[in-house]
């Protein structure tokens, strides 16, 4: 039996561990990058950070810590159940195939009749109709970039799935930007407002017992919308900061994905076998129409100068020490953290200042930025051209011209449902170009605060 002072010095060993545990969150680091380090506040007091600190001036670690922040906030667990992220709305919510987009806070009608009303599932992954002839853009739900199926080594496909938080949901909808009549009706300068971020995670069927390191959901796949177990093993996130309206492009794994190229002798992996032979010979690497598929990541931590690599490193290292002393100290508060110590930050990238459009010469971070289970098979590719997100995430795309919104792929899911309403887009949706300028900040605003927060101008430079 517990006595009162036997708990009291419980509770003196845990606010010690917890001192520790602050300790070790507020910059421990391997000494190749010393301050390049995590804060116990991100697990503690959770937020998705606004803006890079340090502006326009921020060193990389810093939009490494930004990452790591903003997937300590969306992976939080909240009290409906499941994690924060799981809240927003899905990329089917807001493009549907007809009718209006499902109303903020609810789940999304899905085509499944198994799918329970009461309790809809936000895992539901159904082939869909393409609605671009883009090449590089295939709104499947089993195909990724420069399309290609991504099967695991137990021959089952990869899932995808997008979501968009509420500033963004508020910015399409509002604007309906999910009526192809209304894409046509915008300006050439129209952008996401300031805070837009979206979301893209890669999934795959997990056999029963496989769960233990890998965050799980229950979800309905197929056009028999079969349940199944789908293990999380990519996530990019994509943030749009005032200073940053190129967006900051964030991509995590699970760890067990994939070695890094030529391959590894060791066993475990969910996208390589060691073993694996063709035609007595290495089963090659990263090809497309291959199951299940032989998987290597070609530029480990997505490249860039050494200090980006060390700093993503680092600060890896000190985000798993922060949780493990967290869930050490109080399991049952912080107990999930050790299944999110399994995934780690393989890259990031953004354009020095804010500079639009992305080019090469302007592009900072991980400049051969890769997710292995979203770019497998572009990974550093020639053909057809791809280095980084910023390769198919240029100014161009569902809208005319040069515009920024443009950023999103999203838009190439919007239908046409007849004509905009009322012939023309809302007035917070459309700004003259002469009406805006560049701030000292580096993001684009309009003298007067902008009524329509998005809108930045078009750029007549392209891309090399």
């Amino acid at each position: 039996m517990r006595t009162q002072g036997s708990s009291l010095l419980a509770r003196g060993a845990a606010a010690a561990l917890l001192a520790l545990a602050l300790a070790a969150g507020t910059g421990a680091a391997p000494a190749a990058a010393q301050s390049c380090g995590a804060s116990v506040a991100w697990f503690t007091n959770p937020s998705i950070p606004t803006e890079v600190a340090g502006g326009l001036n921020a060193d990389n670690c810093a939009f490494h810590q930004l990452a790591w922040q903003a997937f300590a906030a969306l992976t939080q667990p909240v009290a409906s159940g499941g994690v924060a992220f799981e809240s927003w709305m899905p990329d089917y919510g807001v493009f549907p195939a007809s009718g209006p987009p499902t109303p903020w806070g609810q789940d999304p009608i899905t085509p499944c009749t198994n799918d329970a009303p009461g309790a809809r599932s936000r895992f539901v992954f159904r082939p869909r109709v393409a609605k671009t002839v883009d090449s590089a853009v295939n709104p499947n739900s089993t195909d990724q970039a420069f399309g290609g199926a991504l099967y695991d080594q137990n021959s089952n496909v990869v899932y995808y799935e997008a979501w968009v938080n509420q500033t963004e949901y508020n910015f399409i909808t509002g604007c309906q930007f999910y009526n192809t009549g209304c894409i046509a009706a915008a300006p050439a300068n129209v952008a996401l407002p300031a805070g837009s971020i979206e979301l893209k995670t890669s999934w795959r069927v997990l056999p029963a017992g496989a769960t233990g390191s890998y965050y799980t959901v229950q979800g309905l796949v197929g056009s028999s919308c079969t349940p199944v177990t789908l293990g999380l093993v990519g996530f990019h996130l994509v943030i749009n900061t005032p200073d940053h309206p190129e967006f900051i492009w964030a991509t995590f794994e699970q760890k067990s994905n994939a070695p890094d190229c030529p391959g590894s002798t060791s066993s475990g992996w969910s996208f390589y076998n060691p073993n694996c032979q063709q035609g007595g010979k290495p089963c090659a690497v990263n090809q497309q129409n291959t199951n299940p598929t032989q998987v290597c990541r070609v530029t480990p931590w997505g490249g860039g100068d050494s200090q980006n690599v060390a700093n993503i490193q680092a600060i890896d290292q000190s985000v798993y020490s922060t949780m493990q002393k967290l869930a050490a100290v109080d399991p049952a508060k912080y107990g999930y953290l050790n299944i999110w110590s399994n995934y780690q930050l393989v890259g990031n990238l953004w354009t020095n200042q804010g500079q639009l459009p992305p080019s090469s010469a302007n592009e900072k971070g991980s400049t051969l930025n890769a997710n292995t289970t979203m770019e497998t098979f572009a990974q550093n590719t020639t053909s057809p051209t791809f280095t980084n997100c910023f390769s198919c995430h240029q100014e161009s795309g569902a809208f005319s011209g040069t515009t920024p919104a443009n950023f999103s792929h999203l838009f190439f899911e919007a239908v046409e449902t007849g004509g905009c309403s009322g012939g023309q887009l809302p007035a917070a949706c459309t700004a003259g170009a002469s009406q805006l300028k560049r701030s000292t900040k580096g993001a684009y605003k309009s003298p007067a605060a902008m009524a329509a927060p998005g809108m930045i101008p078009s750029h007549s430079q392209k891309m090399p």
